[in-house]
C-alpha cells in the first residue's frame, strides 16, 4: 500500500494508466489492512463459545458441500464470462485483451486439471 502511494507521487503526469493502477493497489492494500484489523478485533472480542460454534459450523460436512457447490458454479460462470469477453474483444478488434481472456481460460483449466489430479490421488 505504501509502495503504491509513493509510486503514484513519483509517476509522470502523462502515465495516466499507471496512476490508475497505483490507485487500485492502494485501495486493495487499504481494504486488506481494514479487513485484517476487523478480523483481529472480532476474534479478540468474541466469546470462546461463539468462536467454537463458528468453527463447528465452518467444518460441518453440509456447509462444506454447499461451499464446494457454490465454488463450482462460480468457476463455471467465470469460464463463461472469459469466453464471452474473448469473443467481444475479438469483435471489437482488441487482440491483446482477447488473448489475455483466452490465457485466463487456459490458466483456469490447467488449475482445475492439476487440482483434480492432486485430489484424485489423495482420495
Amino acid at each position: 500500500m505504501v509502495f503504491s502511494a509513493v509510486s503514484y507521487r513519483m509517476l509522470p503526469h502523462d502515465a495516466h494508466n499507471l496512476s490508475i493502477l497505483m490507485g487500485m493497489f492502494t485501495g486493495l492494500g487499504g481494504f486488506l489492512v481494514v479487513f485484517g484489523i476487523a478480523r483481529l478485533v472480532r476474534s479478540k472480542t468474541a466469546s470462546p463459545e461463539k468462536l467454537k460454534q463458528q468453527e463447528i459450523e465452518r467444518t460441518d460436512e453440509r456447509n462444506i458441500q454447499i461451499t464446494r457447490a457454490a465454488y463450482t458454479i462460480a468457476g463455471a460462470t467465470a469460464t463463461v464470462i472469459f469466453i464471452v469477453m474473448a469473443f467481444v474483444f475479438v469483435f471489437l478488434d482488441y487482440r491483446t485483451p482477447a488473448f489475455i481472456s483466452i490465457g485466463a481460460i487456459y490458466v483456469q483449466l490447467i488449475a482445475f486439471y492439476l487440482a483434480y489430479r492432486y485430489h484424485s490421488k489423495r482420495m
